[in-house]
């Protein structure tokens, strides 16, 4: 069941405007925004610099309400491991646990899905019917058109699912991977899933809950639902490939 969590009012943060067809949002959805400052705008490109393929992937836990997404630009040969970074650093996870992709085949959840379509790093220690090597499949070999679907699990504990939907296919000169847009903070790393996030967040907005200073403690004293966009937009920079130095003579 979908659970509804008590999230402080975050504006949507997207990066681009409606005039950047790389912004990816639509007009209307953009005008409904606020105005996005300077540092947000993706940095302008030569006009010699090559357009390349990319996806625009969009990231989404499952089994909360609001929604927590993120709207991230990516090469589609990228690996599902290398991806697993990207999706770490877009939504503010800390990479303490596990993880796993699968490819779902409907709706399917990430535990009714065979082993045969589940990509996850390789553990001489793992038991049972081995899965697929994630740093050997590349992104484009799965998600093959829009609305083609991945999902990702992170912390075999907590269990948060992801859903990764391709959003569409564009040419871009920006840097890749890239954070274009996102919406509600991402939930404190071991607080006992989409469950315990929907209870600590509700005893977070109850200053006369017994717990409510160990609540407190959980979300760091910040409000449930906070998100800092420049700060998860750094961290996906990160990643994009270092230019090589140029050698003086």
């Amino acid at each position: 069941p979908t659970l509804t969590v008590l999230l402080s009012n975050e504006p949507l943060h997207v990066c681009g405007t409606s005039e950047n067809p790389t912004g990816i949002s639509s007009p209307d959805e953009v005008k409904r925004q606020p105005a996005i400052t300077r540092k947000q705008r993706p940095a302008r490109r030569s006009k010699l610099q090559p357009m390349h393929t990319a996806y625009l992937l969009r990231i989404e836990l499952r089994d909360l309400k609001p929604a927590i997404y993120r709207e991230v630009m990516v090469d589609p040969g990228m690996s599902l491991r290398k991806l697993h970074s990207v999706i770490q650093a877009a939504m503010g996870w800390g990479d303490y646990h596990m993880h796993a992709f699968a490819q779902p085949s409907g709706s399917q959840r990430f535990y009714r899905v065979p082993r045969n379509c589940v990509y996850e790093p390789r553990n001489a220690d793992a038991w049972g019917e081995p899965a697929n090597d994630d740093s050997r499949c590349k992104v484009g070999d799965l998600l093959l058109s829009p609305k083609s679907k991945l999902l990702y699990l992170y912390d075999f504990g907590d269990d948060w699912e992801h859903v990764i939907t391709l959003k569409s296919v564009v040419e871009t000169e920006l840097l890749l991977p890239h954070l274009m847009k996102a919406k509600n903070g991402c939930p404190p790393e071991d607080c006992g899933g989409p469950p315990g996030f929907a209870h600590w967040a509700e005893i977070w907005f109850d200053p006369q809950h017994s717990e409510h200073d160990c609540a407190r403690e959980i979300f760091d004293n910040q409000e449930p639902g906070t998100l800092n966009f420049e700060a998860l937009q750094k961290a996906v920079k990160k990643l994009q490939p270092k230019k090589p130095k140029l050698l003086r003579v």
